[in-house]
């Protein structure tokens, strides 16, 4: 009995870790798809494209790597309400920081309407929930979200924001014509601090949130 009793705690604190997972490194994999033939022709420039998404609590990173043209490295810090987005292309460094705040004034959680369906699958040991995003302008974002992984993903656009419960492993975005689909395709719980720095690195122009947007920056 003090045997079983022991197995039982030991499931339950293991599961309890497992469902609380709040720190680690996902590499994805990205491919591109477009139905407009000028799109179609720069394809093969893309091949090769990842992602990485780094987490701990109250702060995140993205770092993708487009082809060979294009570079993005997005940091959040939602305790301060601060984020940092680099950007480089074709040799063309900007930097951008950003007021996290701003997000939640801009957002309208009204317009977003989130579906959690009882559809589910596993994808890299994670299972995962089919959760569909519709905006006020009937636009439908498809993700595969993991419950299990917790992380603050404000200023992060690619992930839906705070509607969703969890990290999705599997989604596809749609820009400037272009389909591009996300699937995570490994998991690493230890993340260096250091990652998540917010200092302008040297040899990038400052710009600011208002530039960047006219410039078509972001995702």
């Amino acid at each position: 009995m003090k045997h079983l009793l022991l197995s039982i705690l030991f499931l339950a604190v293991v599961g309890t870790s497992i469902a609380q997972t709040t720190t680690g490194q996902i590499s994805y994999t990205m491919d591109f798809s477009s139905d407009n033939p000028e799109m179609a022709m720069a394809l093969p420039m893309m091949q090769g494209s990842t992602m990485e998404l780094y987490f701990m609590p109250n702060k995140s990173k993205i770092d993708m790597t487009m082809g060979t043209f294009m570079k993005m490295n997005t940091t959040s810090d939602t305790k301060a309400n601060k984020g940092l987005m680099l950007m480089e292309v074709m040799g063309n460094k900007t930097a951008t920081e950003m007021d996290l705040s701003k997000a939640d004034k801009d957002a309208k959680p009204e317009d977003t309407k989130v579906e959690v369906t009882s559809e589910t699958k596993e994808i890299i040991g994670y299972k995962c929930t089919k959760t569909i995003i519709r905006d006020a302008e009937g636009n439908e974002v498809i993700m595969w979200v993991a419950a299990d992984l917790k992380a603050s993903l404000k200023g992060q656009q690619q992930f839906g924001g705070s509607q969703i419960n969890g990290v999705p492993l599997e989604f596809s975005t749609v820009n400037n014509g272009m389909t591009i689909h996300f699937i995570a395709t490994k998991f690493n719980k230890k993340v260096d601090k250091k990652a998540f720095n917010l200092a302008i690195p040297d040899g990038y122009t400052k710009v600011s949130e208002e530039d960047l947007k006219n410039m078509g920056g972001g995702m």
